[in-house]
């Protein structure tokens, strides 16, 4: 009986205030380490994940018509025709994933930047300015109230970042982990390659319909 009375006690204290107890621990499951680090990270990932699979890219207006896929070997060259940055993978994320095999945060640090220039490419292309010190998040946010992603691709764009920020700023991560995220980054990856396959009156055709 002896042995029993502290777990009894404990299970009856847990039933009475279970109400309690799962605020607290919601907010634990909230909670930050020192410099902002989410400590659900895993959480975080998955719920990344299940967005992307909703995500659904955003259709050219009537005047530009999609063309054939941008081949990914042709991504570079198509963003400087058209006045854009080019970006260090060349939108072939692949680049990342082999970064990550010995060094998860540089390579998520690699994915920040590259998001960063799609966003400046696509007010650029959408003829918006953005101030030179905009962060990321504002750019994204001017996007979505531009209507140039949706609302979808805004909150799949803010929760990569978030977590690419977290490893930059000291999170740990491990080489699937960042494997992941570069996963969900690809979505996005695949919606601007889309945009850069509508027409933009400079007479472009990819090689697929010459």
């Amino acid at each position: 009986m002896k042995a029993l009375a502290w777990p009894v006690a404990a299970f009856t204290i847990a039933l009475m205030f279970r109400r309690e107890i799962r605020a607290i621990l919601s907010r634990i499951r909230k909670a930050a380490l020192p410099g902002g680090v989410s400590i659900d990270f895993q959480n975080e990932i998955r719920e990344a994940q299940e967005l992307a699979t909703q995500i659904e890219p955003r259709l050219p207006p009537p005047d530009r018509p999609q063309a054939s896929a941008l081949p990914l070997t042709e991504a570079n060259a198509r963003m400087l025709q058209l006045g854009l940055q080019p970006t260090p993978s060349g939108l072939d994320l692949n680049y990342y994933r082999l970064i990550a095999a010995q060094d998860p945060t540089l390579a998520l640090a690699g994915v920040r930047i590259e998001l960063e220039i799609l966003a400046k490419n696509l007010a650029k292309g959408f003829k918006f300015d953005v101030p030179r010190n905009s962060s990321l998040g504002t750019v994204l946010r001017r996007l979505r109230d531009a209507g140039a992603i949706t609302a979808g691709q805004l909150t799949l764009a803010q929760k990569v970042l978030s977590l690419a920020n977290q490893a930059v700023h000291g999170r740990r991560v491990s080489r699937e982990e960042a494997e992941e995220i570069i996963g969900v980054a690809e979505v996005l990856v695949d919606d601007y390659l889309s945009w850069l396959s509508w027409g933009f009156g400079d007479g472009w055709v990819p090689p697929a319909d010459k």
